[in-house]
């Protein structure tokens, strides 16, 4: 950990290394003028050619790296910077001649920052944690934040009381007034003209996605690909190979042609056959990993520490994977994240266009055609959307869709988001959107992406990984949003403008594919395996069966009556008890901890003396 003190502030970080990785590139840095320092955390991968502009102007360098672009284009261009940098970050900058900190947290919130004020203090990191060894803080639970997650709802309240996380696309700035927090980036005033055509619309998406894939190689220590093997992390994997095949890529990682693979062996999660398919086929090397509840659970405690949240079971297996490439020497995965949300790639999201776009009657052949795509999702392993094709078209009935709004969980769920950020910036401009690309505005920017992100942040960075996500490149996104409903739902394919962008680039069984199992692990099979143990003891615990925040008893009920019988456990039945029993994991072990383990991860904080 290293420290940077002025006499009203101080900076402290512990660094990834990723470019430059010599002594004159640690964190904080002072620019050249030694006006400003920087404490930051993440990647700006057009570094090289904003350098170069810079350059252009007379601005000189001393390292290698992102960390000292983005200072020297703060000194330049101020906070009008924020939109030339191509990247992912949460960063702070403390202004030595105007006494005031300025905060920047990126487009999408791929970065994660926490901050806590008051008169006295301000104090921010990269990790709630780090709060836990904040001298005069007191580190106590937010009920309204508990209580939304034991019900499901997903919200913005921080877990700790008096810790915010400042949002995506946002700056905060410190000074002697007080905290000024303002947005600085909306992605409806980014969208761009596309071709009415779809096939040019996918020749122009596959152009972008292959340019951030090039950026996102950038790295002067060794990359691979997280590979699930469905269709948004083969793509990445796939125009990685494309785009240097094409183009090249200037500082590529030394690296990076391997695909690690979370193997489940004798469940309906493991993927390993389309995984090392689509390695295969760019002649990456796959790297299996197998993972069983059984192993789990010897690492179970170090997880859920790490991952300062309640639920989240199925990511033990991420989280486990990025241990081992870490063990590996790799210190950078490229991933597919976002492109469910970009593009359409959950039911649930076709399930809501139904009921919120035209009928069967004033549009029968998109409707029929959005009905066959949504069957599409479901494969061997799922469950049946609900009902056949007669009774998914009842559902464009205007009097069929009042009672489903009332009915289905998914629609009470996107009900509420929506009534929540009603009165959002870009509330208005979305209705110019089509019913499903409004939804997937709203999952991209608001629902479950947000979460994804954090929680793949915490996984991958607790091993000292970082996750690049090309899917993410501002320019992808702005496309994307920008074409018509039929470009990401149609023809019987979810995703559709990405398939159809990949067509001869991916193996054509893996691009085709249609069924949908996600990157979860198996944890419904393990809790009658490895986790049955755990799971037992920690509901039979004193303070577990006290607790009004959840009926204790009616828990043990259900995990003795599973222990007796063998019985599977459903889908809903796992995520009551594994919510409860890591809320009492968070309230009992984690918000107690007040010694960092030897495996804790990088942090960022700054407070004022």
């Amino acid at each position: 950990m290293l420290l940077e003190s002025d006499d009203e502030v101080a900076l402290g970080h512990r660094r990834l290394a990723i470019l430059d990785l010599s002594a004159a590139a640690k964190q904080p840095m002072i620019s050249q003028s030694g006006r400003f320092v920087i404490a930051y955390n993440g990647e700006v991968y057009n570094f090289l050619e904003l350098r170069r502009e810079l350059e252009r102007e007379g601005r000189q360098f001393r390292t290698e790296t992102d960390t000292e672009v983005i200072l020297a284009s703060f000194e330049h261009w101020g906070a009008d910077s924020l939109l030339r940098f191509n990247g992912m970050w949460s960063f702070a900058i403390w202004d030595r001649d105007a006494h005031s900190l300025f905060l920047s947290r990126d487009r999408f919130g791929v970065k994660p920052l926490y901050f806590t004020s008051s008169p006295h203090r301000f104090a921010f990191a990269s990790e709630l944690k780090a709060f836990l060894h904040l001298d005069g803080f007191d580190a106590i639970a937010n009920p309204q934040a508990i209580e939304a997650r034991l019900a499901g709802n997903r919200v913005d309240h921080v877990l700790l009381s008096g810790v915010e996380a400042l949002r995506p696309g946002h700056c905060l700035e410190v000074g002697a007034s007080g905290l000024r927090d303002w947005r600085w980036w909306n992605t409806m005033d980014h969208l761009v003209s596309v071709p009415s055509d779809l096939s040019k619309q996918a020749e122009e998406f596959r152009d972008l996605l292959f340019d951030a894939c090039r950026l996102r190689v950038r790295s002067d220590v060794a990359a691979a690909v997280s590979l699930s093997g469905g269709l948004d992390s083969s793509s990445v994997l796939s125009a990685l190979a494309a785009a240097q095949e094409h183009s090249g890529t200037e500082r590529a990682a030394p690296h990076w042609r391997r695909a690690y693979i979370a193997s489940f062996p004798g469940t309906s999660h493991d993927e390993v056959m389309h995984a090392t398919h689509a390695a295969e086929h760019v002649h990456a090397t796959p790297v299996v990993h197998r993972f069983s509840g059984r192993e789990i659970r010897e690492h179970l405690d170090d997880y859920l520490y790490q991952y300062e949240e309640i639920g989240g079971l199925p990511g033990i297996a991420s989280w486990a994977l990025y241990r081992e490439m870490r063990r590996d020497g790799v210190a950078i995965s490229l991933e597919g994240h976002g492109g469910d949300e970009l593009l359409g790639g959950y039911g649930m999201h076709l399930l809501m266009a139904l009921l919120r776009g035209p009928t069967v009657a004033s549009a029968p052949t998109r409707t029929l055609d959005l009905i066959r795509t949504l069957q599409g999702l479901y494969g061997p392993h799922h469950p049946e959307p609900p009902g056949g094709t007669a009774r998914l078209a009842l559902l464009t009935f205007p009097f069929v869709r009042a009672a489903a709004r009332r009915l289905l969980p998914t629609q009470r769920k996107l009900q509420g988001s929506l009534q929540r950020h009603s009165g959002s910036a870009d509330g208005d401009e979305r209705r110019r959107l089509g019913p499903l690309t409004s939804i997937l505005y709203d999952s991209f920017h608001r629902e479950s992406l947000p979460r994804i992100l954090r929680n793949f942040d915490v996984y991958s960075m607790g091993h000292g990984v970082e996750v690049r996500v090309p899917l993410l490149d501002w320019r992808v996104v702005c496309y994307a949003f920008s074409t018509p409903d039929e470009s990401k739902a149609g023809g019987g394919y979810a995703k559709r403008l990405l398939r159809e962008s990949m067509r001869g680039v991916l193996p054509e069984d893996v691009r085709s594919r249609r069924d949908k199992l996600g990157y979860n692990a198996p944890i419904t099979d393990w809790l009658t395996d490895g986790l049955a143990d755990w799971l037992w003891d920690m509901v039979n615990e004193p303070e577990f069966l006290r607790s009004e925040l959840w009926d204790g008893r009616a828990l043990l009920a259900l995990a003795r009556a599973k222990r007796e019988s063998g019985a599977p456990w459903g889908p809903p039945e796992m995520r009551r008890a594994t919510t409860a029993v890591t809320a009492h994991w968070w309230l009992t072990r984690w918000l107690k901890r007040r010694s960092l383990p030897s495996h804790a991860s990088s942090v960022n904080s700054a407070q004022s003396w």
